[in-house]
């Protein structure tokens, strides 16, 4: 089934509506950071190569055991001229429902990777030992799967953005040829 050709518009119309403005982003005392170089348009359109790395700036930051992903992920897309909105969204990735599954899984890899035994926690906890046994293998196992789903997350961006244009132009060519 063929959509009508002015959905995709009414949603870019959507989306812009709600995008905040330019005075809004100024403002902000934690973008002011980032400086004017956060209004520029270029950051602020999409297209196949701002995409996909917007995808995999959200996708590493969104694995970082660390507070505020979203000022790492527009700091990588900064940095690599990633589409910003596009960038924020794949941070959340990372949600309440879902950090505890991904931060475990992570520092499950870790200790596999490390060939560390799991760390038994007493009745006493201590920084010096347990947090520092859990650590390691958790910053370890969050740095590889950060650098796998970016590169996956790029990849497939990529691809997927390909596959798109390839069934418009075939779409074209179909009504030209009717």
């Amino acid at each position: 089934m063929e959509t009508p050709a002015s959905e995709p518009l009414m949603l870019r119309q959507w989306v812009r509506g709600r995008m905040p403005s330019q005075d809004t982003l100024k403002q902000h005392r934690l973008l002011r950071i980032f400086g004017d170089r956060l209004l520029d348009p270029d950051y602020w359109f999409c297209n196949r190569h701002s995409a996909a790395v917007a995808v995999a700036a959200g996708l590493f930051a969104a694995w970082l055991p660390l507070p505020m992903h979203t000022l790492v992920a527009i700091a990588l897309a900064l940095l690599m001229r990633g589409y910003i909105p596009l960038a924020i969204a794949m941070v959340w990735v990372n949600n309440p429902l879902t950090i505890a599954p991904m931060f475990y899984f992570a520092y499950r890899l870790g200790l596999l990777l490390l060939g560390h035994p799991e760390v038994e926690f007493s009745d006493t906890f201590s920084l010096e030992h347990e947090a520092l046994a859990v650590a390691v293998p958790l910053l370890t196992g969050c740095l590889l799967l950060a650098l796998f789903s970016a590169a996956l997350g790029w990849a497939l961006t990529r691809l997927g953005w390909r596959w798109k244009v390839q069934i418009a132009w075939r779409r074209r060519r179909t009504r030209r040829e009717v």
